[in-house]
């Protein structure tokens, strides 16, 4: 009997950086009786070298006869470099009374490091300061300011007088005005100081892809860096300042994934490049052109 599933399965690239993110399509020519089971993703993950971050449902893009078309994606990232193979992926079935498993072929993909410009050392210890008058002003400053309050909560009391109405909503805050806001207080946090290096570029890339997907309408938020860098490209922006928001980018991925440490030159350097790219870009700047969505290409 032929067989009742066949299909394949197709990768966007065989070329990936570590840390970075795929897409992996498969597309099955089935039985329109066919049941198709959840699919074994155990495979994948076996040797740690690829993880699936998302996997899409079923869905039916045509019919060839009494064959329908089907269709799922899965979003996967590469742990280690080198030359690695996808697995082939089991898809299981049910026919009637009979339960069968089709596989796909296995994919060789390469798995190579981001050239980087900046030296990666380990994060210097922090280096202690005598303890001076200043170090405890704000501790002065809050103590005046709570009871300076008092004394208003007091007189207020003693007037006895309606309290003011409450201040009009303030107007929502423009894509560049919340990411300089946003980038203000990751500031302020002081992260990679404390050596929470991972954390500072998580929340920095973020901030940047947010701004991104507010201000031209592009999906940064699920695309990956060589997406979006691709949807940079396709605006009228200056290339030298697309390339450095790109090594932040691609810089803070291998921090977030393969652990990398740049010196504390490339953190502050990191933080200044998205502040002039929002900066120039936003919309009180000179126009920047206009950066197509991700599915217009």
């Amino acid at each position: 009997m032929a067989a009742q599933v066949t299909g394949k399965a197709i990768v966007d690239s065989t070329h990936m950086l570590i840390g970075d993110q795929m897409r992996l399509r498969i597309e099955l020519s089935a039985d329109k009786d066919a049941v198709l089971e959840p699919l074994d993703l155990s495979v994948v993950s076996a040797d740690s070298t690829f993880e699936i971050l998302n996997e899409s449902r079923w869905d039916t893009v045509g019919t060839t006869g009494d064959k329908l078309r089907l269709q799922k994606n899965l979003l996967f990232i590469a742990w280690d470099s080198g030359l690695h193979r996808m697995p082939p992926l089991p898809i299981a079935y049910k026919l009637g009374m009979r339960t069968d498993t089709f596989f796909t072929l296995d994919i060789p993909i390469q798995v190579d490091l981001p050239k980087l410009d900046t030296a990666l050392v380990d994060i210097k210890p922090i280096i202690e300061e005598p303890i001076k008058l200043e170090d405890y002003i704000w501790y002065i400053i809050g103590v005046a300011a709570l009871v300076m309050l008092l004394a208003v909560v007091r007189y207020l009391r003693k007037r006895k007088k309606l309290p003011p109405p409450p201040p009009p909503p303030s107007a929502p805050l423009l894509p560049h005005e919340l990411a300089l806001r946003q980038l203000d207080e990751l500031e302020r946090q002081e992260l990679w100081q404390r050596g929470e290096v991972k954390g500072y570029h998580s929340s920095l890339t973020f901030i940047v892809r947010e701004y991104l997907e507010n201000r031209y309408g592009i999906q940064a938020l699920e695309q990956t860096t060589d997406e979006i860098l691709q949807q940079l490209r396709k605006g009228d922006f200056d290339v030298s300042l697309s390339q450095k928001l790109g090594d932040v980018l691609q810089t803070a991925d291998l921090v977030k994934f393969a652990k990398a440490m740049p010196t504390a030159e490339f953190h502050e350097q990191a933080m200044a490049t998205a502040r002039a790219f929002i900066l120039e870009t936003k919309p009180a700047a000179a126009s920047p052109g206009t950066i197509p969505p991700a599915d217009a290409q």
